[in-house]
């Protein structure tokens, strides 16, 4: 029994010494496998073939009928679109510029009117002022003037 513990401990520090060993001679291994980890890389498979159509590399006449008739539709779709698009893009430059017409028209109106000035608030409270002002008035008693002299 002590002869298959001391062979096996004997193994693992072999096994040990080997992997030391290679990793000594190979340090950044590890290193070059872990970019491909990280990064990946692309592959480059062929594309997939539809059932019913044969893998040579000349269509056959019925197969370049069907796609030029794609290729139509598809050009067709295409320019519909940048139709769309290009008369979105009037409608909003017309949009735009109906918006800024309407913002001069408006600057040019409020440009006629004079400058509205706030007048300053009465010092008087609630019209007391005016009440003592007139009862001054009414017991007001003229002063004689001195003769000149």
């Amino acid at each position: 029994m002590a002869a298959i513990i001391s062979s096996s401990a004997k193994s693992a520090k072999n096994l040990a010494k080997q992997v030391a060993k290679q990793m000594a001679r190979e340090p950044l291994e590890v290193l070059r496998a872990a970019g491909t980890q990280v990064g990946g890389t692309e592959r480059v498979s062929p594309p997939p073939t539809a059932p019913g159509v044969s893998s040579s590399k000349e269509p056959s006449p019925l197969d370049k009928v069907k796609i030029e008739a794609q290729g139509q539709r598809q050009l067709a779709a295409l320019e519909a679109e940048i139709k769309d698009i290009q008369k979105s893009r009037e409608q909003e430059e017309a949009a735009k510029t109906q918006q800024e017409e309407a913002v001069a028209a408006e600057s040019q109106a409020q440009e006629k009117e004079p400058p509205k000035v706030p007048s300053k608030p009465s010092r008087r409270l609630f019209g007391i002022g005016q009440k003592a002002q007139a009862e001054k008035q009414k017991t007001r008693v003229e002063k004689p003037l001195p003769p000149s002299g």
